[in-house]
């Protein structure tokens, strides 16, 4: 099972995920780490309050109709921070980088698994 291909499904499920990192490598279940789409786009002075965890597990319950049982989500975890091209959690081109998110993210992960 491949994580980006779940992460892809998660992405594509709705206008409000706009980054997932999926964990589940030896564990008994997969979790993610969501980021809400970027609300930089909006027009200056407007305000969009952080979506909901209702909405958002909407989002997640789309992508797990399209998903086998053992790639679904079963936990998730909506992060406040934003992840920029460059930062620690993504490289200038986009991709994750899954070893400094899990060591960075390593309690919220540890929670979702509690």
């Amino acid at each position: 099972m491949s994580p980006a291909n779940i992460e892809a499904r998660l992405k594509a499920s709705g206008p409000l995920i706009g980054q997932a990192c999926v964990v589940g490598d030896r564990r008994p279940y997969n979790v993610a780490l969501l980021v809400a789409r970027s609300r930089r786009r909006r027009r200056p002075g407007s305000r969009r309050p952080p979506p909901s965890s209702t909405r958002v597990q909407a989002e997640v319950d789309a992508a797990n109709a399209h998903l086998s049982r053992v790639e679904q989500i079963k936990r998730f975890r909506l992060l406040s921070a934003e992840w920029l091209p460059g930062g620690d959690e993504l490289t200038p081109t986009m991709k994750l980088k899954r070893r400094p998110i899990a060591e960075k993210y390593a309690d919220e992960i540890d929670a979702l698994y509690a």
